[in-house]
């Protein structure tokens, strides 16, 4: 019994050691300092330029009023420090003997190139992220005019307190503009490598506030529904400087173009990634009057494919949602003897957009962005066959056919407006509701 009872107690004790034991390799979390941001350029001694956005740990650092001390990098609540490196990840090494934590990826939320950068070739630089550990498949990936270190300093957390939700919630308004693609690092990379279709990354700026023209008092602005606008050219003053507007086309790894930001959003429609947005049009009986409408995706895109005589025709079909919200004429375009025209009016419209859209796509880029291929995919046996047939090469030839379906749905808190009534007996104009 003794001998059995010992066995037991140091059974026993072993159990309870292991309690004790932990990870060889465990660290802190006040042992590291985790990357928000990660800028890439091209470097002038060394191949690239790196820069790093990361968390200062404090409490009231200027995080929710943009401040920061210029010579030492902080901006709004992060400190933003930029190496020169012979490769990404070395410059991490580098940046750890002058920060006094390890320097971490675990927590980056967005990937900055450059556009001189971009032009020439990212996949060298993308690959051996897609290797290391610590990257996060939910990395955002932006391209960005000028330098992507202008644009990491400027990338300033002016509402609320937190850099790290400032950087989420920015790039959750792509679903309620649809004037850029919200672009992860794991999607990115795949589809440097499929045979179906080509990258995009949203396009980004940075904005100097001079965009807006004083003009003349006594001048009677134009009436411009439609403005191709490039980021950083956005009229507007106040807020943080970085914006982002459009995206921009990838043949293979290398940049070969971009889409405007209404060409961005009948691309979203066309992969079924459009969420909402506003769109503002012209009343064509009162040219000097607009209306404006809300636009949902009706359900998932419906594409199909066949080859005839080895040339690919495409259909791709759409449904819309359409609401009304704002008549400025006031006119019954809700009503039933005015909507099927109403309608009419809208689908050629959208129709006529995805169109010019994608033959821009095929006649300037070549690049299969709506990968068009996984369709076409469907005609051959094997996947060897489709890779010598080299789908991306031939989407240029490609007939693809678009039909788009309007339908109006909800014309908002008002049906029928009445006109405003004045001493003058005029019909009057409301503003924009």
């Amino acid at each position: 019994m003794g001998k059995l009872k010992k066995i037991t107690t140091l059974m026993a004790i072993c159990l309870i050691c292991l309690g004790l034991t932990g990870c060889y390799d465990a660290i802190e979390i006040d042992e590291e300092v985790y990357t928000l941001a990660i800028g890439v350029d091209k470097g002038v001694n060394n191949v690239i330029r790196v820069t790093f956005q990361y968390a200062t740990y404090k409490e009231d650092s200027g995080g929710g009023m943009g401040g920061g001390d210029e010579e030492s990098g902080e901006v709004s609540g992060t400190i933003v420090s930029t190496v020169e490196a012979a490769s990404l990840l070395e410059a991490i090494n580098i940046m750890n003997s002058a920060v006094n934590r390890q320097v971490s990826l675990m927590h980056a939320k967005m990937l900055v190139l450059s556009e001189d950068f971009a032009r020439e070739g990212v996949g060298k630089y993308i690959e051996p992220l897609t290797r290391f550990r610590e990257v996060r498949e939910l990395m955002r990936i932006v391209v960005c005019k000028g330098k992507a270190q202008d644009f990491i300093k400027e990338n300033k957390a002016l509402i609320g307190s937190n850099p790290s939700k400032a950087l989420e919630l920015m790039f959750e308004q792509s679903k309620n503009s649809g004037y850029f693609p919200d672009v992860i690092f794991a999607d990115f990379y795949v589809d440097l490598l499929t045979p179906y279709g080509q990258p995009v990354a949203a396009y980004a700026g940075v904005n100097d506030f001079k965009q807006l023209d004083e003009g003349s008092e006594n001048e009677e602005p134009p009436l411009k529904t439609e403005a191709d606008i490039e980021p950083g050219d956005i009229p507007r003053t106040g807020g943080a400087k970085r914006e982002i507007f459009g995206l921009v086309v990838f043949d293979g790894d290398r940049m070969v173009g971009t889409l405007s930001q209404y060409e961005t959003r009948f691309f979203l429609m066309g992969i079924g990634e459009f969420q909402r947005g506003f769109f503002t049009f012209i009343d064509e009986n009162e040219p000097e009057l607009i209306y404006v409408i809300e636009v949902q995706l009706g359900r998932k895109p419906s594409i199909s494919a066949r080859m005839e005589n080895e040339v690919p025709v495409i259909g791709l079909k759409l449904k819309l949602d359409i609401d009304i919200i704002s008549i400025q004429s006031r006119r019954h375009y809700e009503n039933l003897d005015n909507i099927d025209e109403f309608e009419s009016k809208l689908q050629a419209y959208f129709e006529q957009g995805i169109k010019d859209t994608i033959k821009k796509t095929q006649e300037e880029y070549n690049a299969d962005i709506f990968h068009f291929g996984k369709k076409v995919a469907g005609n051959f046996k094997t996947i060897q066959e489709l890779e010598d047939y080299n789908w991306i090469g031939h989407y240029q030839e490609a007939e693809i056919n678009v039909s788009v379906s309007v339908d109006a749905r909800r014309s908002g808190f008002i049906y029928g407006a009445t006109p405003i009534r004045s001493t003058e007996s005029k019909k009057g104009v409301e503003a924009d509701q």
